[in-house]
């Protein structure tokens, strides 16, 4: 789901560039210079300004955001990839104003597929009818109910989460640790934790998993009621108007030179490299990690399938749709009046959306309504998570050479949170020196 999320790249048949224009040259020097312009980018451009530095932020594509990018088609609101913000994401805070971004929350809970049919399990402390739900439902055995309310209170009470590095484990094999039975791993937890993670099934790390469920159990995940590209056009508003430099390529690092496709030099005091970790490589003359990809489409319609606001949970054997969400269900201003907006997504390793197994999928869900659903976009987000494997460090240590420090989402967690940390701590090492 998340977010969390760097570059995209979307299908042959999708264009969602916008007409280029020009934009004026960088300086031919800076004090620092950040490249790339996400998240973690972004973060790093506005340390260093707050700090009193003077920075340039380059980024080759048409807007800042990285992954977190929204296109508008037919006055539908469109984020390129499921994504949502975790409100929880204890960084955020000191870079984001929550209020200003107009958020959209979905419910506190997940609409979970079992048999023929959704059951919604939401938060007690959202609904009083919630707990009589979560009490009837055959998805959880009793045993299931009091275990889920043991772990969201010992993750409440330790904010760095309840298993050390030493002690990770794969998620799957957390579970069974905990004694969950089988059917709620399959429902429940499976296509809930794969979906965040992007992984198969549950290979992911069951430590960070738990920092991801302490957040949901925190805070409600929520999406802007104008797109989650309001996230980073909040953060680039905050920066200087002439230190943001889009479409702006560039092919080489030379100690702390920094040089461009057009053949312009910058030099700087020194290089925070803030791209998806291929990118990295390729500036450092390294071996980049393989990333985790997403699929996703948007349809239209005519009727919700139903009223819920919450995520909808599809195991993985019944197909590729691992999350459902009924967008305007939860943010009105996604579609236009009188018209609904679907998202479903999913991990993948395919190079092409699934897109004849998915309705396929959703005909079997939702009904014979899903033959008048509109296909408005589709596509493959390639490196949309770094791999996160069991016993991987939170904080991979920074990377310095006298010239140049690296951020992105790969030197710490694969999430918003991670990203923004390290394009703070890549910033404060800039400016410290080690």
């Amino acid at each position: 789901m998340e977010h969390n999320v760097p570059s995209l790249e979307w299908s042959l048949d999708m264009d969602f560039q916008d007409e280029l224009q020009p934009t004026p040259s960088p300086p031919s020097e800076s004090e620092f210079v950040v490249i790339g312009a996400g998240l973690a980018g972004l973060t790093a451009a506005l340390t260093l300004h707050r700090r009193g530095r003077e920075v340039v932020l380059l980024e080759l594509g048409d807007a800042v955001g990285g992954r977190v990018r929204t296109d508008f088609d037919s006055g539908f609101t469109l984020d390129r990839g499921f994504q949502v913000l975790l409100t929880a994401y204890p960084e955020i805070a000191n870079y984001l104003d929550l209020a200003a971004l107009d958020l959209r929350p979905f419910a506190r809970g997940v609409n979970v597929r079992d048999g023929d049919s959704f059951t919604e399990l939401l938060d007690p402390r959202s609904s009083p009818s919630a707990i009589l739900a979560g009490l009837r439902t055959q998805l959880l055995t009793p045993t299931d109910r009091i275990r889920l309310v043991k772990l969201a209170l010992r993750l409440l009470r330790s904010e760095t989460g309840i298993l050390e590095r030493v002690d990770d484990l794969s998620v799957g094999d957390f579970l069974k640790t905990q004694k969950f039975s089988d059917k709620s791993i399959e429902k429940l937890w499976e296509p809930l934790l794969s979906g965040i993670q992007l992984t198969s099934s549950l290979e992911g790390s069951a430590r960070l998993a738990c920092l991801i469920i302490r957040c949901l159990v925190v805070g409600p995940a929520a999406v802007p009621a104008k797109g989650m590209q309001e996230i980073p056009d909040q953060m680039a508003a905050r920066l200087p108007g002439d230190s943001i430099h889009l479409r702006a390529a560039v092919e080489q690092i030379n100690g702390s030179t920094v040089f461009l496709a057009g053949g312009q030099k910058i030099a700087a005091r020194r290089i925070v490299i803030a791209t998806e970790e291929p990118s990295a490589a390729r500036l450092l003359n390294a071996t980049a990690r393989p990333g985790r990809s997403q699929w996703h489409a948007y349809f239209s319609a005519v009727e919700p399938p139903n009223d819920s606001k919450a995520i909808h949970l599809l195991p993985s054997a019944d197909g590729p749709c691992r999350n459902i969400a009924i967008m305007s269900n939860v943010a009105p201003e996604y579609a236009p009046q009188g018209s609904v907006l679907v998202v479903a997504a999913g991990p993948t390793t395919q190079r092409d959306a699934p897109l004849a197994e998915a309705q396929q999928q959703l005909t079997r869900i939702f009904g014979s309504q899903c033959e008048s659903w509109k296909l408005i976009k589709h596509g493959i987000v390639e490196h949309a998570q770094p791999v996160f494997v069991p016993g991987a460090a939170f904080r991979r240590r920074t990377p310095l050479t006298e010239e140049v420090v690296i951020a992105g989402d790969h030197r710490t967690t694969p999430s918003i949170q991670g990203a923004m940390v390290s394009g703070r701590i890549a910033a404060e090492t800039a400016i410290s020196g080690g």
